[in-house]
């Protein structure tokens, strides 16, 4: 195995004119080429080409991504949670969350290990993707195919559908991975918490949550070309917020807020401090990515896929933080890794 190029990207927000690009004049742009619908989900040339998307819809409200969605033919898990959310946030008991909860048990992800966290969240082990995500949790990346469940990711490098449909029958088949989030923490896991910032800060009948992760993919971008197999390996840094509300006697409750970052610094692997960006989310729910870094790497593989990620970057990064119905200034979060900010 060998290194034939890497590539080093760096979010640094969208710039003044992608922020005032309209849903029509993003699919005006879209080159077949980069991103296009195929089979009901969204393929991508390349995993900048799905940076460039999800910084793109991160921007965006929720009637500028429907409409850019309908343009192009796409029914997303983000649009099929929504429809949901509408329904949980007219919820004003905790019995009505859990007749709520029994109904849609299937659709949605609840938190079982606090009774009195009455979130929900989409039905996937992961929820970094979900902006390019079709409603079975599928999109695709070069040759691969990528699908998110409860439980587990499902990556298929040679993007055979037959093969996602039913992973097990192919358990020896070095194109297929299969991986799973554990409690053990290890690296090989492909969405990680790197800090949580001494978890949940409450303020009146709100709470908020800052958690600085990181998730990492595998895919082929080319076919095997005589015996050779081109493959991206790559990790996405980003800050997640997500605020709650006392709702009732014995239940946070998420509802659609804004959220705000200011005096975002980081420092990654052997790079300059940066100052990311001062700014303030659409209204969202449940939750909320900050995309802080991304690390691509192209190997050539002449043989068998060795799926061991890279390592992770040495990251530094602070910010003050708060969403819409937190009151009172924003709060600083600090996560230091052999880096400090003068």
């Amino acid at each position: 195995m060998a290194a034939i190029a890497m590539v080093l990207t760096v979010f640094n927000g969208c710039t003044k004119e992608e922020l005032k690009t309209s849903p029509d004049e993003v699919v005006a742009k879209t080159d077949k080429a980069d991103v296009y619908l195929e089979n009901g989900y969204l393929a991508f040339k390349n995993m900048n080409a799905v940076d460039s998307v999800i910084n793109l819809l991160s921007k965006m409200s929720r009637n500028e991504k429907d409409l850019w969605e309908q343009k192009i033919g796409l029914t997303s898990a983000r649009y099929e949670f929504d429809k949901l959310f509408d329904e949980y946030e007219k919820i004003t008991s905790k019995e009505e969350f859990l007749k709520f909860k029994a109904k849609y048990a299937i659709q949605l992800k609840f938190n079982e290990m606090d009774d009195t966290d009455c979130s929900i969240d989409y039905p996937f082990i992961s929820t970094f993707f979900v902006p390019v995500l079709n409603k079975k949790g599928i999109f695709k990346v070069g040759l691969s195919l990528f699908q998110f469940t409860k439980e587990n990711e499902i990556i298929v490098l040679d993007g055979d559908m037959k093969k996602l449909e039913n992973p097990s029958a192919y358990s020896n088949d070095k194109n297929v991975i299969v991986t799973l989030n554990l409690k053990s923490g290890g690296r090989n896991e492909m969405d990680q918490l790197i800090d949580n910032f001494g978890g949940w800060k409450t303020r009146g009948d709100r709470r908020l949550l800052n958690e600085l992760r990181i998730s990492h993919f595998i895919s082929w971008n080319q076919p095997v070309i005589g015996g050779t197999t081109f493959v991206t390996k790559a990790y996405q840094i980003y800050l997640r917020q997500r605020c709650q509300k006392d709702a009732f006697i014995g239940g946070w409750k998420d509802y659609s807020t804004t959220y705000s970052v200011k005096n975002f610094l980081y420092k990654i692997g052997s790079g300059k401090t940066e100052n990311l960006f001062d700014d303030i989310s659409p209204e969202v729910n449940p939750k909320y990515d900050w995309p802080i870094y991304g690390y691509h790497i192209d190997l050539t593989y002449g043989g068998g896929v060795d799926f061991n990620y890279l390592e992770r970057p040495l990251t530094s990064m602070q910010a003050d933080v708060s969403c819409r119905g937190f009151d009172g200034i924003p709060y600083q979060i600090s996560y230091v890794k052999h880096y400090s900010f003068p």
